[in-house]
């Protein structure tokens, strides 16, 4: 483990059983805003790649929709 989560790990232990239920919705809070930046980063370079390729948008709307081309 990290030194970093070792001492969140001991930080936590240290709080009152009242306290600690804020604390982990704030670190769920801040990974899952985190993982919704990734996602759109990682979309937006998939974009900025797939710019000018035709038939791209009509292949993902196909995917989306679930029709199989041949």
């Amino acid at each position: 483990m990290s030194a970093m989560r070792e001492e969140l790990h001991s930080l936590v232990d240290q709080l009152p059983d009242d306290r600690v239920q804020p604390v982990i919705a704030l670190v769920r809070e801040n990974l899952l805003a985190s993982r919704r930046t990734q996602a759109a980063a990682t979309l937006e370079m998939i974009r900025e790649r797939m710019r000018g390729v035709t038939g791209v948008d009509e292949e993902l709307d196909q995917l989306r929709e679930g029709v199989v081309s041949a």
